[in-house]
C-alpha cells in the first residue's frame, strides 16, 4: 500500500485525487491507460516538435493524463521514490534546476540528431537516466517519458521497438540508470532502436511513430467506454482526442483535493 500524500485521498493508501473521483487504484490504473492509449494514438498523428526539453515533457503529460488528473502537466511538489526499491527520485526544491540541466544537456546533443546508431542510443539512455531520476510529475512518468523518448527518436530519424519491450525489464534497467550507469539501459535498447528507412520515409511521408493504437479492437473498445463516461458526466465525447485547453478547469467538477503528509511515493 502506498503513503497517503497532498494529491490523494485521505485513508485511501495512495489512491491519486482525480476528475472521476474513482477510490480504486486498480479502477484508476485501467482508467489512466485507456484515457493514455487514446490520447497518444491521437498524438503520434500530429508533427513532431522542433525541440525537446521539460516544458514538452510537461505537454505530453497534460495531454495525456488531464482527462483524469488535476495536477496533469505539473511538477510534483512532494518527494518521491521508486516504488520497492528505496531507490530516491529528485527533491522537489531541486526539479527546477535539474530540469534546465536536462534542457541544456540535449541541447548541446543537437536532441540526438545526426548520430550513428550506436552513439544516438548511448546518448538516449544516458538522457532517459536522467529523466528517470528527475521523475518530475507525482504519478504518470512512465508513460510521459515513453512518449517523449518516442518523439525525440523519430525527429533523430530513429524506430523504438515497442513490441520487444518489456515493461518490467525496461523499469529495472531505468532504475539501474538512477542509482549507478545507463549502460544496461543502453544495451536494452540497442537491438530495440532502429533506424528510419528511405522505404519508411516514402511511404508514410512524415517520420511515423509507428503506433496505432486507436486502430485496434482494444483501442476501439476503450475509446468507446472513455466517451460514454464523458457522456455520463454530460462532457462533449469528442473532447477526449482535443488539446486541452487553458480554461479546461471551469468546465469539469473536481472533488476536493486532501491534505496531508508531503511525503509520496513515486508511481
Amino acid at each position: 500500500m502506498s503513503v497517503d500524500d497532498k494529491y490523494t485521498y485521505p485513508g485511501s493508501g495512495g489512491v491519486l485525487v482525480n476528475h472521476y473521483n474513482i477510490r480504486d487504484a486498480e479502477q484508476l490504473d485501467k482508467a489512466l491507460n485507456a484515457v493514455a492509449s487514446v490520447r497518444w494514438a491521437a498524438m503520434s498523428r500530429e508533427p513532431l516538435p522542433e525541440q525537446f526539453d521539460i516544458a514538452q515533457l510537461q505537454a505530453i503529460h497534460r495531454r495525456l493524463f488531464d482527462e483524469i488528473y488535476p495536477f496533469a502537466g505539473q511538477l510534483r511538489d512532494v518527494d518521491a521514490q521508486a516504488v520497492g526499491t528505496g531507490i530516491p527520485y529528485s527533491r522537489p526544491e531541486f526539479i527546477p534546476a535539474q530540469a534546465r540541466s536536462i534542457d541544456d544537456g540535449l541541447r548541446r546533443d543537437n536532441y540526438l540528431r545526426e548520430m550513428p546508431h550506436d552513439k544516438f542510443v548511448d546518448r538516449l539512455a544516458y538522457h532517459w537516466g536522467e529523466l528517470t531520476a528527475l521523475h518530475p510529475m507525482r504519478d504518470g512518468n512512465t508513460r510521459s517519458q515513453s512518449a517523449f523518448v518516442t518523439q525525440l527518436a523519430a525527429a533523430a530519424g530513429y524506430r523504438i521497438d515497442w513490441d520487444r519491450v518489456d515493461v518490467d525489464e525496461l523499469r529495472t534497467v531505468r532504475l539501474h540508470a538512477v542509482a549507478s550507469s545507463e549502460r544496461p539501459l543502453a544495451d536494452y535498447l540497442r537491438d530495440r532502436v532502429q533506424s528510419f528507412t528511405d522505404h519508411d520515409r516514402d511511404t508514410h511521408g512524415r517520420l511515423d511513430t509507428g503506433l496505432s493504437f486507436e486502430q485496434t479492437s482494444k483501442g476501439q473498445q476503450m475509446r468507446a467506454l472513455i466517451e460514454t463516461q464523458r457522456r455520463a458526466l454530460g462532457q462533449d465525447p469528442a473532447g477526449i482526442l482535443r488539446p486541452p485547453s487553458s480554461d479546461r478547469g471551469t468546465r469539469r467538477r473536481r472533488p476536493p483535493e486532501s491534505r496531508g503528509s508531503d511525503r509520496g511515493v513515486g508511481l
